[in-house]
This record gives structure tokens, sequence and C-alpha cells, in this order.
């Protein structure tokens, strides 16, 4: 009976953590919307030049930082914001795949996959639509609604939480399809060319049409 109960919490462990992982998988998809947002609107930190002459410029008092500073100080303090800004989102996208190991197992075996279609020139039109739609937002409130929104509907449909900061992990995106004529997407390091002695042992599952490949591509 103990064992039952404790195998029900940790099956109950797994499926909120499902949810935590496609949760970031969705701020980390749109997450490079709100920094084309940012440099459209030119949002930077502007805060900091409170703190510039009780700081900054106690620390350079002298010498050519010190004029260097001075004379470019909004320009680097603009580069400076959307620098942090793009390491955000990396960070967040480092704590979403971190989250994977507590996702379900999942495999798919040899030779039961009938097709591979690469994934990547699918979603970029539709991602590079959500930067125009970015650049028409007036302010921040109507960003957060209108990305709110989209993240709602990405949510609940099989839309297949896209995101390029995966490419600079090493993951690309392919459509496969089994022997049943299911189609998932499939986001794994590995080249995916042909479908015979084709096999993934070490699978996550985010939904029931989305995996991710952990195992490393020794090939």
């Amino acid at each position: 009976m103990f064992q039952i109960v404790l195998l029900k919490k940790f099956v109950e462990y797994i499926y909120k953590m499902s949810y935590i992982f496609r949760f970031f998988l969705i701020i980390n998809s749109l997450s490079l919307s709100f920094l084309i947002f940012t440099v459209n609107k030119k949002m930077t930190m502007t805060w900091i030049d409170i703190y510039y002459y009780r700081e900054i410029n106690q620390l350079f008092h002298n010498g050519f930082y010190s004029d260097f500073i001075v004379n470019n100080f909004y320009e680097l303090l603009n580069f400076c914001s959307y620098l942090i800004y793009f390491i955000i989102i990396i960070i967040l996208s480092i704590i979403g795949l971190s989250l994977i190991k507590s996702l379900s197992d999942d495999e798919i075996e040899e030779n039961t996959l009938s097709n591979i279609e690469p994934a990547n020139d699918a979603f970029l039109p539709v991602y590079l639509g959500y930067f125009f739609v970015t650049l028409s937002i007036p302010d921040i409130e109507v960003f957060f609604l209108v990305f709110g929104l989209i993240a709602i509907l990405i949510y609940y449909s099989r839309i297949s939480y896209f995101n390029p900061i995966f490419f600079l992990f090493g993951f690309n995106f392919f459509y496969v399809t089994n022997k049943n004529n299911v189609k998932i997407l499939l986001i794994t390091k590995k080249e995916l060319k042909k479908t015979d002695c084709t096999e993934f042992l070490e699978l996550k599952r985010i939904t029931n049409y989305t995996f991710i490949d952990v195992e490393k591509d020794i090939t």
C-alpha cells in the first residue's frame, strides 16, 4: 500500500513537471519577441543613469575609460541593456532544458519510422510573423495582452514550442511519422536522414505529439 502511494505521488510529480517544462518552452519561444519589442521601443535600463555619477564615475574617475564612458554612456547603456536581456533569455532556456530529466521517458524503436521531415524551415515563417506583430504593438501592456493570448493558444494546442534559441544548443526540429501514420515533432541534436536503422532510446515526452531527445549523438 505504501509503495502504491509513493508511485502515485511520483506520477503526479512527473505530470506537474511536464506542465512546468511546457510553460518554460512557451516563455522561451516568445522571449525573442520581447527582445525585439525592447529594441523597437528603446526600453533600456535607464535607472542606471541615477547611479552613474555616484558609482561608475568614481570607479573610472581618471584616464581614458572615464572619458570614453562619459562620451558614450547612453550608447553603451543601450547595448548593455539589450545584451543583458538576451542573456536572460539564454538563462531561461538553460533552466527549461535542465527540467528535461523530470519528464516521463519514452522511446522510438528501430525500423518504426516511415518518414522524416526537417521542421526548422516550416516554423521560421510563423516565428518571423511574431516579430512583425511585435513591431506593430504600441506599448508594453498591449504586448503582454497579445502574447499572453498567444501563449494560452500554444499551451492548449498541438503547436510544437518552436524555439530558435535551441539552435544555439545544437538542437534541430524534425517531424517524424511512424508506421501507424502518427506524426510527431522531435527535438534532437542528431542529424536525421534515413528512416531505417533510426532509433531513439532516451526520449522525454513534452506532450503526446512533442518529444525531445536527450541521447548524445555519437556518430
